[in-house]
């Protein structure tokens, strides 16, 4: 049987499905939550405001968003058996496998669609940060700080993750990059968490779907990546001579060029914001990542740019990253506290009509042919 179809690979330019959650302006260069700028939602608002946005597609009223933060803030508390679930596995570095590990166990293997949903919700999204930040405090050898009623979501990251200290200047730029890696549409790990959620799996183990997407470089391990390219480059003067070796070599410039963006990316442009408003906090490390940062930069933007190659966000989140603290190895780890709102959004959303995704293929192979017994094949 012959069929004439045409493959898009990685369903490029194809709509999967229909959402009030995300725009991305591809042509101006803006991204928009439920219909808000987020620019103007990182200037004014609230990780937990964006939450109930993402997940209701309106802003809430105030005493609605006092019983949000309440509800989030009364999830975040871990029980003993997450503590020693953390405890026995401190020692594996694979911090994303562990996040999907203890949302499964969360789930407890409930069905998906249910009237439960959105507090699952509320309470998986609280339980990413309590996972996060314990994990970074047991791996440096302290134990579990239970959070504070009297803290916002990211002041209780910082405080879960530091022990109780942290820089009050620090809030601001938690708060600011858990809502610019809330939402971005249909990536990758979105994608997988709603092919989840169509079967009716639980919300918890869609998630963790989602999660374990991330582990590849060219989605959530970018900032990883991007962080281990400035370190090999090692200076600023030695941009020049390292970007002209990768286009040699014609290998990837981490940072640079994006799927849905052919302009510059414009949450890279509120991350560089973000940057110089509190470039007085820098430490040695981080000054010396922003130089070979903005280095890399320039000169890549002049011999990219021609080619509609521009800087996306995970070039410039490195810095910020470490300076509130977060190790290298876990970046896509806070990328997926972040945007675990987007995703239980999305799969909330798809439930409201569910179907379940299932994609054909085309069948590239041989045509139907006899089977041989193996005495009869040639060279038996």
């Amino acid at each position: 049987m012959s069929v004439h179809a045409h493959v898009f690979k990685g369903l490029e330019g194809v709509y999967v499905i229909d959402s009030a959650i995300c725009l991305i302006d591809t042509e101006k260069g803006a991204l928009y939550y439920a219909g808000y700028d987020v620019r103007e939602l990182v200037e004014k608002s609230s990780f937990e405001e964006v939450a109930f946005l993402l997940l209701h597609q309106r802003l809430p009223t105030k005493s609605e968003l006092e019983e949000f933060t309440s509800r989030l803030r009364a999830s975040l508390n871990l029980e003993s058996k997450h503590i020693e679930t953390l405890r026995k596995h401190a020692d594996n570095k694979d911090t994303l496998t562990m996040l999907a590990m203890l949302m499964v166990l969360e789930g407890g293997g409930k069905k998906g669609g249910d009237p439960g949903d959105l507090e699952a919700a509320i309470n998986a999204i609280a339980k990413m940060g309590s996972f996060f930040s314990t994990i970074i405090r047991i791996r440096s050898g302290g134990d579990y700080v239970p959070p504070r009623k009297d803290l916002s979501f990211a002041e209780n990251i910082l405080y879960m993750m530091n022990g109780g200290e942290y820089r009050r200047e620090y809030v601001e730029i938690l708060d600011d990059l858990l809502i610019l890696h809330a939402e971005h549409g249909v990536p990758a790990s979105t994608f997988a968490s709603l092919v989840t959620a169509s079967t009716l799996s639980d919300l918890y183990s869609s998630i963790a779907a989602g999660i374990l997407t991330l582990k590849g470089p060219l989605h959530g391990g970018a900032s990883e990546a991007s962080y281990a390219q400035a370190l090999r480059i090692g200076s600023a003067e030695r941009v020049p001579q390292w970007v002209e070796s990768m286009l040699a070599e014609k290998k990837k410039i981490m940072g640079f060029g994006h799927r849905v963006y052919k302009i510059y990316d414009p949450r890279a442009t509120v991350v560089k914001e973000l940057i110089a408003k509190h470039a007085a906090t820098m430490d040695s490390e981080a000054k010396k990542l922003y130089e070979i940062t903005q280095a890399l930069e320039d000169y890549g933007q002049k011999v990219l740019a021609p080619r509609g190659i521009y800087p996306n966000i995970d070039l410039w989140t490195p810095i910020l990253y470490r300076m509130i603290g977060v190790p290298p190895d876990s970046f896509t780890a806070f990328f997926a506290v972040s945007r675990i709102a987007g995703w239980a959004a999305h799969i909330l959303e798809y439930w409201r009509d569910n179907k379940l995704i299932r994609p054909l293929h085309l069948y590239v192979g041989e045509q139907p042919r006899k089977y041989l017994p193996l005495e009869l094949r040639e060279g038996s």
